[in-house]
């Protein structure tokens, strides 16, 4: 019996590998960093565009305009899932060692 502790996720990736069902890949210390990141900065854009549109929901509250919130809270969700996107495909690429 091995000393070390494992975690629950550590003990379920182990009974996949041993099954068959996925191959789990090790990742450098440099690419955990850009990953890291890379989800720290899309993170933070997408924050930025949370503040903006409540900002800007609140503008139109505050005028008059509630015909507009629906728009505005259309174009944050479209926003957040394409920053989203945007942040999986560049992880991707460090996974796959194309990235930087």
């Amino acid at each position: 019996m091995s000393d070390e502790l494992k975690s629950a996720w550590e003990i379920a990736l182990e009974k996949m590998e041993a099954s068959g069902e996925t191959r789990v890949e090790e990742l450098s210390e440099e690419q955990k960093e850009a990953i890291a990141e890379t989800r720290r900065k899309y993170r933070a854009r997408i924050a930025e565009a949370e503040i903006n549109s409540a900002a800007r929901i609140r503008g139109a509250l505050e005028s008059g305009q509630v015909d507009q919130i629906q728009g505005l809270q259309e174009e944050l969700s479209r926003e957040r899932r394409k920053l989203g996107d945007r942040m999986e495909s560049k992880v991707e690429e460090i996974r796959e060692g194309k990235g930087d």
